[in-house]
């Protein structure tokens, strides 16, 4: 969870003065999210490597999928059904996209899910109304959209994939009323945040195309009222989830299914949105304001599983966030000056910063050493951690009281980066982090 930028050097070590290194909405044709030929055939070949690009993790509650068919519509919707269960048209739909979620899961087929977004389709023709009228029904539609996007959405599609899917979460809330106490409430938070969270990637696209500084900042703004509208929904979803909600999710990247804490896991994939838009804002405000929502996240996370590695990987993700951008300013104040009275030996023990940069790193370096510490234990060690390890020590080095412990901070750092190369062998981490080394050798000789 590190992010992808170039790490800084040692800064002051051992006294020595090294250089820092869609569719619209309200169109008059109404976008048909499956009437791609293309993505009707490619879907299922490119669906998992979009996947894990894109989500890592697939939600897969219990359902019963049966026979798969290339069939669509209503014929796919009736075979995802278990013997005996046919009912009303909403309960055989949310049965649908149980077993769709469970299939993709399962296979990477996505049969299900097409038909899922085929029935909503047929049941929004055939209800005679504009707004389908269950809060519900807007839910599965929303969330079966959001689904395909991720896995099985071309490019040029994704915009109207997001906006029809938000405009399903906003039937859906109009009607919430009415379904107050439907024990899928907190999904549909979850999921309408999960869209909003599309729509500011999909903002952030069109930022990056600006031709003009007045249409950066005011697409700025865009995204961060989408965030302001993402994280509100996000927050009453987890407010909602019942305890001990376990839910089946298939970790792409490991080829495996498991079953995790609901709560937990929503809230760290949450986060972990929420941190990478942060780091797309040059303001520091807003840089700030992100990556705290996405710290107290991650924080409530280690309160209630203090085992859990993404999550204080993610509180030192956030606070390395934070403590780069001031770091990105040069600024003229340092925070390394040293106290004429201090005793050396001291030095090593690093002092309680007054300075929020000084805070953070500490914090930073205190979140991704428990990471650490408990991957160690529990076989979950990644290149990552120890990556981001050494860049929390490395913020520490130019700030740190007294060149003793700089140095000892840079020692720290380069332990960190030589172990991810000796054990995560990788010619672009040792291309990354070469001048680290090389900088490091020079200055104390060690090789």
């Amino acid at each position: 969870m590190a992010k992808d930028k170039k790490p800084r050097g040692l800064g002051r070590t051992a006294g020595v003065t090294v250089p820092a290194s869609g569719n619209d909405a309200n169109s008059t044709t109404r976008f048909n999210p499956l009437a791609s030929n293309k993505s009707a055939k490619s879907a299922n070949a490119e669906g998992k490597d979009k996947a894990k690009d894109q989500n890592k993790d697939q939600d897969m509650p219990d359902a019963h999928p049966q026979e798969e068919t290339q069939g669509e519509g209503k014929e796919t919707a009736s075979l995802a059904l278990k013997e005996g269960e046919a009912g009303d048209e909403l309960s055989e739909l949310r049965q649908t996209y149980e077993a769709a979620q469970k299939q993709f899961a399962e296979t990477g087929a996505q049969e299900y899910l097409r038909g899922t977004i085929h029935e909503c389709d047929r049941m929004l023709r055939n209800c005679g109304q504009e707004v389908y009228p269950s809060s519900e029904f807007n839910y599965i539609y929303a969330s079966a959209l959001h689904d395909f996007s991720l896995i099985g959405a071309e490019p040029e599609e994704l915009s109207g994939f997001v906006e029809l899917a938000l405009e399903h979460v906003s039937n859906a809330a109009d009607l919430l009323d009415k379904e107050k106490d439907q024990e899928w409430l907190w999904r549909y938070y979850v999921v309408a945040g999960k869209v909003y969270l599309q729509k500011a990637d999909a903002l952030y696209e069109e930022q990056e195309a600006a031709s003009s500084k007045k249409q950066f900042k005011k697409l700025g703004d865009q995204i961060h009222t989408t965030l302001v509208q993402a994280t509100n929904l996000l927050d009453s979803g987890f407010k909602l989830i019942p305890e001990g909600e376990e839910k089946h999710v298939v970790r792409l990247d490991a080829k495996s299914i498991e079953k995790v804490n609901a709560k937990e896991h929503e809230m760290t994939s949450a986060a972990a949105n929420v941190a990478l838009h942060a780091d797309r804002f040059d303001e520091y405000e807003r840089r700030k304001e992100w990556n705290t929502w996405a710290l107290e996240t991650y924080r409530k996370v280690t309160e209630g599983t203090p085992e859990s590695v993404e999550a204080w990987q993610g509180c030192a993700t956030c606070m390395h966030s934070i403590v780069g951008w001031w770091a990105d300013q040069a600024d003229d104040e340092e925070c390394d000056d040293e106290d004429e009275d201090q005793d050396p030996e001291d030095e090593y023990s690093l002092p309680v910063y007054s300075t929020e940069r000084g805070q953070m790193s500490l914090q930073a370096v205190e979140a991704i050493t428990k990471a650490i510490d408990l991957a160690r234990k529990t076989d979950q060690l990644i290149s990552d951690l120890l990556t981001l390890g050494a860049e929390c020590h490395l913020n520490l080095v130019n700030i740190a009281v007294g060149d003793n412990a700089a140095a000892e901070q840079s020692r720290k750092a380069v332990t960190l980066i030589k172990e991810a190369i000796a054990t995560f062998p990788d010619p672009a981490l040792e291309e990354r982090y070469a001048e680290i080394l090389e900088e490091f050798k020079e200055i104390t000789g060690d090789d």
